[in-house]
């Protein structure tokens, strides 16, 4: 009798323990706040795409209460900033919070102003920086998580395989051209990443000619990317444009620069050519919200990011490594000058 008391009680206890480690877990995850951080921009269409998209995050990350409320903030150019977004989270009682930053690839931005702006990282030069763009820094009163950029994982790779999706009709006559912002201070970087998002894209869809350009936020279109495209050209009948920018699309690119054309050029030096450009952005790529929300709840659970997205990745390098001996990839121009998407 004696035993089976005993038994009853260590079960007993054991439950109770469950017990109140998932209702701790649950507290906890009532407590966490979820900050997704943009660039921001002067363009007012640019900041409400990135705006309806952080509604979006917000929407769908109610469904299951993980984080006790979200907000998006802008780096720079606009309202709402990054200290007056952590402000309102932590006055809805957020006891952490984990911050994603909504750039495409590592830059000076992901790694030095934007964990500058979050008050959890100082240097001279970033705070003489910060200074002259005239930002604001946070003073968090609780322990913020800041995240990878959108090159991890499987998302840019998806997001532009569905543009390319969208746009193909025979890939056996199609080139591909992807339009980036580039950063010359990680272009190793960035250009492995472009890389296998082109060779991803081609392995796909059968395409055998790929080419990519670093325009900033347009300002090289005519220096980079329309050279890539006329290049594209000569060598397939139809080519494919595609933008991995977070709120513009390669479409917008190009009548951007038609527009600003120094030259006085009326005309589109692409008219009459069988060239398609994609009207789509990442932020309008429905995988997107689904992809900040997992990179959030990882991090809130203290996962190894890489243990999850190492396997997405290798898959990726797979398809890249399948298809790099039939695919024509050229080589990448990288521009001078840098701006932001």
């Amino acid at each position: 009798m004696q035993r089976r008391f005993g038994f009853l009680l260590i079960v007993s206890l054991a439950a109770i323990t469950v017990a109140i480690a998932a209702r701790g877990h649950a507290d906890e995850s009532e407590k966490l706040g979820l900050l997704v951080i943009a660039h921001g921009s002067r363009s007012p269409e640019w900041n409400r795409r990135v705006l309806e998209f952080g509604q979006r995050v917000a929407e769908k990350a109610a469904e299951d209460g993980t984080f006790k409320a979200v907000r998006i903030a802008m780096l720079e150019a606009v309202k709402p900033d990054v200290p007056s977004a952590v402000v309102e989270l932590e006055s809805e009682g957020c006891q952490r919070i984990i911050a994603v930053p909504l750039f495409v690839a590592p830059s000076g931005h992901s790694h030095f102003d934007v964990p500058a702006v979050l008050g959890i990282y100082s240097s001279a030069s970033t705070r003489h920086h910060l200074a002259e763009e005239g930002l604001r820094v946070a003073r968090p009163r609780v322990p913020i998580v800041l995240t990878e950029t959108l090159a991890q994982g499987q998302l840019l790779q998806n997001a532009a395989l569905d543009q390319v999706r969208k746009l193909s009709k025979d890939p056996s006559r199609e080139a591909l051209v992807i339009l980036a912002h580039g950063d010359p201070d990680h272009h190793p970087l960035v250009d492995k990443l472009i890389r296998q998002v082109a060779l991803y894209c081609c392995g796909q869809m059968g395409i055998t000619y790929a080419d990519w350009a670093y325009l900033g936020v347009g300002q090289q279109y005519h220096s980079q990317g329309l050279p890539a495209i006329e290049k594209a050209l000569e060598h397939r009948e139809r080519v494919l444009v595609i933008g991995l920018y977070v709120a513009t699309s390669a479409a917008e690119l190009h009548r951007r620069a038609l527009r600003l054309d120094t030259a006085g050029t009326p005309a589109d030096p692409l008219a009459g050519r069988d060239v398609i450009f994609s009207e789509e952005t990442i932020v309008g790529y429905p995988g997107c919200v689904d992809w900040v929300l997992e990179v959030a709840r990882e991090a809130a659970a203290g996962l190894e990011a890489c243990g999850h997205h190492s396997h997405a990745r290798s898959e990726g390098a797979a398809s890249a490594g399948f298809v790099q001996s039939l695919v024509t990839v050229q080589t990448s121009r990288f521009g001078e000058e840098s701006g932001r998407d």
